[in-house]
């Protein structure tokens, strides 16, 4: 028979540990977490998901870019994420055609999602001031290195000096049919120049917290871009891809990643460019994964961190999944993109790995 006094015990011990449950770190809510789930803890956006974080996109005209996009409107769109889906994503482009190819794809692969007037702002790239009123109270950005360029017509009515001004519009990170004639090569000056002009307004617009940076095939220098964002002192993550990408054909946003990735992270005193045979004879990485992955980096990674990460095809990719009609996607920014997640946060680095992504810190 249990005694009063002992039962008394019991009971305030009970109360104890249940008020301890909902302060320790590794309680959550009275439920243990496990290892796992104390690892994928977000230190991004998603850890605060109540303080919505705007996100504008450069070089929205582009696949890659596009699917960055819609997968940040699609994110926006539901709780839990921290980005917002009030005037964001903002899609930052030159000229109206990079508005036509970016509802292209979300009209096909994002449930005829679609992107109106106050989700697109078009930019003179050589006016940092122009730029400054276009990315003003935004937290994050996405951009690449390389652009893909295109000379168009200025859009009547936006920065056009004269009915006849032409401009290079840039694509990240290639836009299907695209005209590359008459413009600046991919080792021009021009490329870097688009770039520094970005982060200063960036910068300048004094509410910007974070970029990431998405290293194009076309990069033939990185160190280039990694020294301007340097200077530039805005946290970053620099995502370098090891691979040839390729898109799938029949991608829509509910059959979610092909690939769970494998990430690297390193710091060598210098980043020489992935050799040309290396994108040859590795396995090829998805657009569309790259695009999950850089919305998903937002959500996870610490914002007030600067790294740079090597981005490969997993040894096992995934099955294709063909959601059936019992299978709801819809509450899904992007399915399966825990996996993501999960690479995201057991980043490693070692000179083996260094080495095997054909990287080196010395010739």
């Amino acid at each position: 028979m249990v005694s009063s006094s002992s039962l008394f015990f019991f009971c305030a011990a009970a109360a104890a540990f249940s008020a301890d449950a909902f302060s320790f770190g590794g309680i959550e809510g009275g439920r243990r977490l496990t290892s796992l789930q104390m690892l994928n803890e977000p230190k991004g956006c998603a850890s605060k998901p109540f303080e919505k974080k705007k996100i504008c996109v450069f070089g929205a005209g582009g696949y890659l870019g596009s699917t960055v996009f819609g997968f940040l409107q699609r994110a926006g769109a539901l709780y839990g994420t921290g980005i917002s889906g009030q005037s964001s994503p903002r899609a930052i482009a030159a000229t109206s055609s990079s508005a036509e190819a970016l509802n292209k794809v979300l009209g096909s692969a994002f449930k005829l999602a679609y992107a109106g007037e106050d989700l697109v702002r078009l930019i003179d790239t050589s006016d940092v001031d122009h730029i400054i009123e276009r990315v003003k109270s935004y937290d994050a950005a996405v951009l690449g290195t390389v652009y893909q360029l295109e000379k168009r017509t200025v859009t009547l009515n936006t920065y056009e000096k004269s009915p006849n001004d032409r401009t290079y519009d840039f694509y990240l990170d290639e836009k299907y049919g695209a005209w590359e004639n008459d413009v600046p090569s991919d080792d021009s000056e021009y490329h870097a120049q688009i770039f520094t002009n970005a982060l200063q307004a960036l910068v300048e617009s004094g509410s910007m917290k974070h970029v990431v940076v998405v290293e194009t095939p076309r990069t033939s220098d990185p160190m280039v871009f990694i020294n301007i964002l340097e200077e530039a002192g805005i946290p970053y993550t620099y995502l370098r891809i090891k691979g040839k990408l390729i898109k799938d054909i029949s991608f829509s946003f509910d059959k979610g990643v092909k690939d769970s990735l494998a990430v690297s992270k390193f710091q060598p005193g210098f980043i020489y460019p992935i050799e040309a045979e290396v994108y040859e004879n590795e396995r090829p990485v998805y657009r569309e994964d790259v695009a999950a992955l850089v919305v998903q980096s937002l959500m996870s990674l610490d914002w007030s961190e600067s790294r740079i990460l090597e981005v490969a095809s997993s040894p096992n990719p995934l099955n294709n999944f063909v959601p059936t009609k019992k299978q709801r996607t819809d509450l899904d920014w992007c399915f399966n993109s825990a996996l993501l997640e999960n690479s995201l946060n057991s980043e490693t680095i070692s000179p083996a790995q260094i080495k095997e992504f054909g990287i080196s810190t010395q010739r």
